[in-house]
């Protein structure tokens, strides 16, 4: 597999505004506006967080009845938090052949996770979503977070629910506190993955707060996934020319090959998890990455395009070491199939070409 080039793929962010309480002490900040399943591809970006502090004081005479104050008991009040200048994002992504570049569009949403109160109380989950404010390379991120000053706020975009809660952040089962990337459902344009494929992760920290507001900043977001445009060619051509095979339908697996049992082929793996989490503590950036978990299934990664067909299909994917892959093109000449090997990595952009055999 022809693999090339880089990609500086700006930040990206969208989230969703979740906040109201689960009873007891489930404090589920978030409500999310939109689904959005998928996730990269690999792109790299920055986001600022703020930091909330609270102060708070309740008086009462021997004749009133305790206030009930469960929600501030650990020091964490609701505040409208603004993250100042967030860098580099994903609203648009722009394809310069060998790299990516991103701005942001007002409106984009990114998720937040209050990773502090988490470790703290693991039946705390305060999550929700952040708005950007502006069309440009930065933006402030503004969305009411509950927090307190030196709060680690993690940062997630795009913005996506997960089948086993009501947020971004998984409650329960064996993915319980962890983010969900869903690469099902692709449409093979740019387009599409900077608004719901475009991955990136960042962890911010509230530096002040007043009663009513908070402030965050954010150094850095990781993009979590590469990104590849494909372009098929027929093997067989002997003209020299390599017109490009017009795409109808691609699919995508994992292809492994085997001295006793021969070339075979598995599923793609489409959900994959990132967990801010190890032994009880916050994950520094650094070490963060996608888990990636093989299919049961021998379901590919597909993307139709009907009879629009295309010559250049835009795809975000895991990273991987040294995988097989094991292509598949069909248009309304027949179908085209072909193998290659792979190193992709997170934030990298692949410009690659690859010749199938009909």
């Amino acid at each position: 597999m022809d693999i090339m080039k880089q990609i500086v793929v700006g930040n990206a962010s969208k989230r969703y505004n979740v906040v109201g309480n689960a009873s007891k002490r489930y404090n589920v900040v978030g409500n999310a506006s939109k689904r959005y399943n998928g996730i990269i591809v690999g792109i790299i970006g920055m986001m600022c967080l703020l930091p909330l502090s609270i102060a708070f004081t309740s008086c009462s005479s021997d004749d009133e009845e305790p206030e009930n104050t469960e929600q501030n008991t650990d020091g964490r009040k609701l505040r409208q938090l603004t993250i100042a200048e967030v860098p580099i994002t994903r609203a648009t992504l722009t394809d310069n052949t060998s790299s990516l570049s991103a701005a942001w569009s007002a409106g984009d949403e990114a998720t937040y996770f209050n990773l502090t109160s988490h470790t703290e109380n693991d039946l705390v989950w305060d999550f929700g979503t952040l708005s950007a404010s502006s069309a440009n390379a930065t933006s402030n991120f503004t969305g009411t977070v509950r927090c307190k000053t030196g709060d680690q706020i993690a940062l997630f975009y795009p913005a996506t629910y997960n089948s086993e809660s009501t947020g971004p952040v998984t409650t329960s089962g064996t993915n319980r506190g962890k983010f969900t990337i869903d690469l099902s459902g692709q449409k093979g344009t740019l387009n599409d993955i900077a608004a719901n494929y475009h991955y990136v992760y960042g962890v911010g920290e509230v530096t002040s707060v007043t009663e009513t507001t908070a402030s965050a900043t954010i150094s850095s977001m990781k993009s979590l996934l590469a990104v590849c445009k494909f372009t098929f060619t027929d093997v067989t051509f002997t003209d020299g020319s390599n017109a490009p095979i017009p795409v109808e339908t691609l699919r995508i697996y994992y292809g492994y090959s085997d001295e006793t049992y021969g070339y075979s082929i598995k599923g793609y793996p489409l959900t994959g998890t990132v967990n801010p989490f190890k032994e009880g503590k916050i994950v520094d950036l650094d070490r963060i990455e996608v888990a990636a978990e093989l299919p049961t299934t021998d379901s590919p990664l597909t993307i139709n395009f009907g009879s629009q067909a295309t010559n250049d299909v835009y795809v975000a994917l895991f990273p991987v070491v040294g995988q097989g892959f094991f292509f598949s093109v069909t248009n309304s000449n027949g179908t085209y199939t072909g193998k290659a090997t792979a190193t992709l990595k997170a934030g990298k952009f692949y410009n690659v070409t690859l010749k199938l055999t009909k």
